[in-house]
């Protein structure tokens, strides 16, 4: 067992490859520099699996890209994986979404299903400029505003993820915020992950609001658009289907030290990504 760095990418890319994922190279620069990547490497040298534990601040953390290559199934590297991130994140609220070949390990390591995120994917069609809510102003996201977004953020995720949200920021092809007041009521990133645009963490008071981020967030993208939002945003989902993005089966999220997800996650509208909870 030994830790993944970033001069790791292309040989997690490579593990990938073998599983037919895609090479999502963006993807695991932005999870290996704020998370901690660990891997078990085979006598050849090439990597045999791989995972990415991600801690936020001693109060939660996420599981993710965990992969084991073909060639070395059935030898329990998937449970070595594991027990190390779990290891390496401490007893804390954990989080991770679960794959059909994943569960019953997940399961047995002792964590259950609390959600479920539905993923819309698609191209936009003929959108109507999002109503924006009186008094509610949406405009671009700027350094200044980073902290006033971290601190929604933590409110809603349940944990603080500073760092991580400016290195989205800063790879973003858009970045939005919507204020009322004076005061912070939600935000969004668009993010780039090779030929869609991905469109979360979203953060918002209510639907209204979180329709007005997306419709700035989606303006003028013309390819294809990813948007993953928790079952329970049922009127989201079919606003988003609306728009052209296809509804996709569930993904269920597990969790272990609690049987709830952290934070006020009814503000928690669409993730970043499954590997960052």
């Amino acid at each position: 067992m030994r830790a993944l760095t970033l001069d790791d990418v292309s040989r997690c890319l490579e593990l990938a490859a073998g599983r037919d994922w895609a090479p999502e190279a963006l993807k695991w620069r932005l999870l290996l520099s704020t998370g901690q990547g660990f891997a078990l490497e085979a006598p050849g040298g090439d990597l045999a699996g791989a995972v990415v534990a991600t801690p936020y601040g001693g109060k939660a953390a996420a599981i993710g890209m965990m992969l084991v290559a073909a060639a070395h199934e059935g030898q329990g590297l998937g449970r070595r994986l594991m027990a190390h991130a779990l290891a390496h994140v401490g007893p804390v609220p954990t989080l991770l979404y679960a794959t059909p070949q994943g569960r019953p390990l997940y399961e047995r390591l002792g964590f259950v299903e609390v959600d479920t995120l539905h993923k819309h994917l698609g191209r936009v069609r003929d959108l109507a400029p999002a109503a924006v809510p009186r008094g509610l102003e949406v405009r671009a996201m700027t350094a200044a505003d980073l902290d006033a977004v971290a601190a929604l953020d933590d409110e809603a995720f349940g944990a603080p993820r500073p760092a991580l949200l400016r290195s989205l920021w800063e790879v973003s092809v858009r970045a939005c915020v919507a204020v009322r007041e004076g005061r912070l009521a939600g935000y969004g990133l668009a993010w780039p992950n090779l030929d869609t645009v991905m469109i979360g963490p979203l953060v918002a008071s209510g639907d209204e609001v979180a329709r007005a981020l997306v419709g700035e967030l989606v303006r003028g993208q013309e390819g294809l658009l990813r948007l993953d939002l928790p079952s329970r945003f049922t009127a989201m989902s079919a606003w988003a289907t609306s728009l052209g993005l296809e509804r996709h089966p569930p993904a269920p999220m597990m969790m272990l030290h609690s049987d709830r997800a952290p934070g006020r996650r009814e503000h928690l509208y669409a993730v970043a990504m499954h590997a960052l909870g």
